[in-house]
């Protein structure tokens, strides 16, 4: 695997821990604007399995593998297909599943990757693969920061965040 993917890959394992993180600590009922943080992250994960590879040539297998309907990841009111609902919780393992699934298939991803196919566009997309990969990673510490807030209101507990463990003990003495 090329350096540039290969720390990429690494990058994103430390996402993933983050997003494993915020999952089991999470107060997966607390409301935050009119939603129930299940679907925040749900929303998220969706998000990564949707836009980290090809948005335009995307199929959600979500519903079929872990009974999660596809349309719970709409959380914005404006958008085409949202259903407001803060009743329906999706389950703590329904979201590990799923963040197991999306995890598999995003390193599957990376293993294949090229550099070379790093700055081409996939089939009929208007951002390259860079592109899609660099605005994930901004969504998804996005999202982990709102959920881990929401979980904090509610419980008064913060979940665990990995960061840049070598460097954070050289300059922070410790690892977070």
């Amino acid at each position: 695997m090329e350096e540039i993917i290969s720390q990429i890959k690494r990058q994103q394992e430390i996402n993933f821990i983050n997003i494993y993180d915020q999952i089991v600590t999470a107060d997966l009922e607390a409301v935050f604007d009119h939603e129930n943080n299940s679907r925040y992250i749900f929303h998220n994960l969706h998000s990564i399995d949707r836009f980290f590879i090809n948005p335009c040539d995307y199929v959600y297998e979500g519903e079929k593998l872990f009974g999660i309907p596809e349309h719970l990841s709409l959380i914005d009111p404006e958008r085409k297909g949202y259903i407001k609902d803060s009743t329906t919780v999706i389950s703590r393992q329904q979201l590990l599943d799923y963040l197991a699934y999306v995890k598999e298939k995003i390193n599957s991803y990376l293993d294949n990757l090229t550099v070379a196919e790093l700055l081409e566009k996939p089939k009929d997309c208007e951002y390259s693969r860079l592109e899609l990969i660099l605005a994930q990673f901004r969504h998804m510490m996005w999202h982990v920061g709102l959920s881990s807030g929401i979980t904090f209101l509610s419980k008064h507990e913060w979940n665990n965040f990995t960061g840049l463990t070598s460097l954070n003990l050289k300059l922070f003495g410790k690892e977070h």
